[in-house]
């Protein structure tokens, strides 16, 4: 894979990515962590699974050789709006609860 961006500007497009998905997500009142205990939760929030979204989604980008303006940063704030709301509005119609915890949704 042959990325036309400088190693410096990758990392920092991932950074920005990572950052905007986190600050997005807080700002439409997603809880920081999920519920407890983490380990057996379902719910989304702020710190996971919405940056790593983002980094898919901007990774997936950067392997097309599509960079956009300013060598990726700005299509890092855009990877990380677009993930926040992914998670926010979308992720339970793409990616469904698993059968033994939709019970515990319902109630």
């Amino acid at each position: 894979m042959i990325v036309h961006v400088g190693e410096t500007y990758l990392l920092l497009s991932y950074l920005i990515a990572i950052t905007t998905s986190i600050i997005i997500a807080i700002g439409l009142k997603m809880p920081i962590l999920p519920e407890k205990p983490r380990r057996f939760s379902w719910t989304n929030s702020a710190v996971f699974p919405t940056p790593i979204i983002a980094l898919g989604l901007l990774a997936i980008c950067f392997s097309i050789n599509f960079i956009w303006i300013y060598n990726g940063i700005v299509l890092a704030i855009i990877t990380g709006v677009v993930s926040a709301l992914f998670v926010k509005y979308l992720f339970y119609y793409v990616f469904p609860n698993p059968p033994e915890t939709m019970e515990e949704v319902n109630e």
